[in-house]
């Protein structure tokens, strides 16, 4: 087996939950105009990987041109957490998921650095018990690039011998920057297809493309 350490992305990697996060900007900027809030959606979907952080200032700076303060986006992110995360503690988990943690601890470490804040992503985890499979588990505000290299310097773990496993172009552009190969799962966001890189369709198939 060429790789030691996988790096999983969060959210339509190991669990279903792309749609709650969607539609967890739609009840957080439900009293804004329909339109505008859409255009943000569409901004997440085309953007999956991005800090809601980033996607709350876009929302302000871009779609509506009204500055912002780090204090009134911090505000709204953390309301935008209490709005979907018990949805994700509940959601279903990606297809083979759990089976590939489970059956496969003893032969690769794992870790997860997602674009889904830290403190929300370490809290749903361990409500999934699930956590004790990851060496780390590294959210935002820290963009996904920075957080790789990171771990990888922390835990020592070579980049040949290490494959990022996620379902977004963001997802793709982290693993480039830190020259990992990268595995990509097929969650609705973008059509591998149409690219070079190697794509699942869940984790069920996992093990065999790594091999």
């Amino acid at each position: 087996m060429k790789y030691q350490h996988i790096i999983f992305d969060f959210d339509g990697v190991l669990v279903e939950s792309n749609e709650i996060r969607f539609n967890g900007f739609r009840k957080l900027f439900k009293d804004y105009p329909q339109g505008e809030v859409e255009k943000l959606v569409g901004y997440a979907m085309a953007n999956g990987g991005v800090s809601r952080y980033k996607k709350i200032e876009y929302f302000f700076d871009t779609i509506r041109q009204e500055p912002i303060t780090d204090e009134s986006v911090n505000r709204w992110a953390a309301q935008f957490s209490e709005l979907v995360e018990q949805d994700i503690v509940e959601a279903k988990s990606v297809t083979g998921s759990l089976e590939f943690l489970e059956e496969n601890s003893n032969l690769f470490d794992f870790a997860i650095v997602s674009g889904s804040d830290q403190v929300e992503l370490r809290r749903i985890c361990k409500k999934r018990k699930i956590d004790h499979f990851f060496k780390a588990i590294l959210g935002s505000p820290v963009e996904k690039k920075d957080n790789i290299a990171v771990l990888l310097a922390e835990l020592n773990w070579s980049h040949d011998r290490s494959v990022y496993v996620g379902d977004s172009n963001n997802d793709l552009e982290a693993a480039k920057s830190n020259n990992l190969d990268f595995v990509g799962r097929y969650s609705g966001l973008i059509d591998w297809k149409s690219s070079n890189v190697s794509f699942i369709l869940d984790l069920s198939s996992l093990y065999s493309v790594l091999q």
